[in-house]
């Protein structure tokens, strides 16, 4: 399964909810981590019974597109230098 795809699509469907609830286009949004539209999914719906249960669809989402693209996370860089502090007296 390629996971970028599978991302774009599930940022699609969360964005177009939410956009939907809010009355406008999702690229009238800011962009949002996916992780964060699940959130504003819940807060939005969650007292229907639109949307499944909180943590069940939050970790079938972690499960289907990983944490570091759930949250955004930059992928560490192997042997990348650290500055190191330069000290003036």
């Amino acid at each position: 399964m390629n996971k970028e795809l599978a991302a774009q699509k599930i940022r699609a469907r969360l964005e177009r909810r939410v956009a939907t609830f809010l009355g406008c286009e999702g690229g009238d949004l800011p962009r949002m981590k996916i992780g964060t539209l699940v959130h504003t999914l819940f807060l939005l719906y969650g007292d229907t019974e639109e949307v499944g249960g909180f943590n069940t669809s939050m970790s079938g989402v972690l499960q289907i597109l990983s944490t570091e693209i759930v949250w955004d996370i930059e992928a560490k860089v192997e042997g990348a230098e650290t500055p190191k502090a330069v000290v003036v007296n």
